[in-house]
């Protein structure tokens, strides 16, 4: 095995950057929040592009949502999240693009190196063009698609959202790049980030998941994870899950997400934001009335250097309270598998995706018996990983990402809906639209630091 790399200077080219970019937030009222206005019930754009604001209310569903209300962004475009990599004589390299969002810790994280809404890119704004665009578009000349495949986004704060996850290759020589805000990584360098605090945001989380795991692989390595094979410890466990035939194991686990879709809808009504039930619209904010619920609505004056518009206001759901979201895995016949849960969400647009096996938060119903073995002194905590999500969309919105092993026989201790399955099926499972949660790519993000 080859030694960690070292991180510094990607962390030294990414302060680099959070300093040149200057950014600024700083909340102003809706009524100076420029270019948006509450129109028919919602909190919209002038154009009607971009995204809105909208209340909703759970008119059917399971017992965690029936009857839950709350405001919720509706952006029905398709934005594109991609990579770049080339094949070089060292092995795979990656487009890091140093991405600065409103509402993202530290204002910039390393994102994909094209990360744009439709709005964005149609250039809406009237600001730059969106650079590298052009090897993501149908026909792309200069490039060779590997990956694309549509991805929800957070299904507790967005209405059936999806993005392009994208990878596409371009020859060694045939991207020429002069810019400060991206730089090539190696495979390594990519997975080692993966394990750091707020320094690789969601999307980009979400497109590696996504991706062909055998781009993170080192060179001459037969395939991911494949550099722990003969070896001990939680990386020789990986490599074996993912050597098993995971077929049957995602078969069986779509069979039953599709088992719950059918037998518990969720059915959504529009409300007014004036009139959305336990909310309370001001001139600053829209905000629960019961103390200590997340989201807030809030609109914020935005000033940066490095994004195709100078300045612009915008609003986002803040949070104030810390998420946690778990991933339990257990040795059970032989192989590491991973517990998932068949989750219904507010937003997801089939109703129900597999999510982790805990995620904090209203909105989410997790199995039975797991906060239990979360916390137990016996589990094991393999990662622990602070990030913020959704920095475009979302204020502060901070989760920790964990990796827990339990004991096997604590496994038999969980009920619900949920499906234990092997790295294979998971391997699976993240290349098909609609199968898992923006909060479970996000949490495989962290397996992949093995690879």
């Amino acid at each position: 095995m080859r030694p960690a790399p070292d991180l510094e200077g990607l962390r030294r080219w990414l302060e680099e950057r959070r300093q040149a970019s200057e950014l600024s937030v700083r909340p102003i009222p809706f009524g100076e929040c420029e270019r948006w206005s509450f129109r028919e019930g919602c909190l919209r754009h002038e154009t009607g592009r971009f995204f809105s604001v909208t209340g909703v209310t759970c008119l059917e569903g399971p017992a965690h949502l029936k009857g839950l209300t709350q405001p919720m962004i509706d952006q029905p475009e398709l934005g594109i999240l991609g990579f770049v990599v080339r094949r070089t004589s060292a092995g795979w390299q990656w487009l890091l693009q140093a991405k600065t969002e409103p509402g993202t810790v530290g204002g910039t994280q390393i994102g994909p190196s094209v990360q744009a809404t439709r709005s964005n890119y149609t250039r809406v704004h009237g600001g730059r063009p969106t650079r590298m665009l052009e090897l993501f578009t149908a026909g792309a000349a200069r490039s060779r698609p590997i990956t694309d495949v549509e991805q929800s986004e957070q299904g507790d704060r967005f209405l059936g959202k999806y993005n392009r996850n994208v990878v596409v290759e371009v020859d060694p020589d045939g991207l020429s790049l002069d810019e400060p805000g991206w730089r090539w990584s190696s495979a390594a360098e990519v997975r080692a980030a993966l394990h750091s605090n707020f320094l690789v945001n969601t999307d980009a989380r979400s497109v590696l998941v996504s991706a062909d795991w055998r781009l993170l692989a080192d060179p001459g390595q037969p395939g991911p994870f494949a550099r722990w094979r003969d070896g001990e410890g939680l990386g020789a466990r990986l490599c074996e899950s993912l050597a098993c035939e995971g077929e049957q194991d995602a078969l069986a686990a779509l069979e039953l997400l599709e088992r719950c879709r059918k037998r518990t809808p969720v059915r959504l009504a529009r409300v007014r934001l004036e009139a959305l039930p336990g909310w309370t619209v001001d001139e600053g904010t829209i905000h629960a009335q019961a103390a200590g619920r997340d989201p807030r609505v809030q609109a914020f004056a935005v000033r940066t250097h490095d994004r195709e518009v100078p300045a612009w206001c915008q609003p986002l759901l803040t949070n104030a309270l810390e998420g946690r979201v778990a991933l339990l895995c257990a040795q059970r016949d032989g192989v590491l598998k991973f517990l998932l849960n068949a989750s219904c969400e507010l937003g997801l647009a089939e109703g129900a995706q597999f999510a982790p096996s805990w995620v904090s938060g209203i909105g989410h119903g997790n199995p039975e018996g797991v906060a239990a073995l979360i916390d137990d002194p016996a589990s094991r905590t393999h990662a622990s990983v602070r990030q913020s999500d959704e920095g475009g969309r979302f204020m502060n919105s901070i989760a920790r990402y964990e990796l827990i092993e339990i004991d096997p026989g604590a496994a038999r201790e969980v009920s619900g809906d949920v499906a234990w399955v092997g790295l294979s099926a998971l391997r699976r499972m993240s290349a098909r639209r609609g199968a898992l949660t923006n909060e479970l790519r996000s949490s495989l993000s962290l397996l992949l630091a093995w690879a």
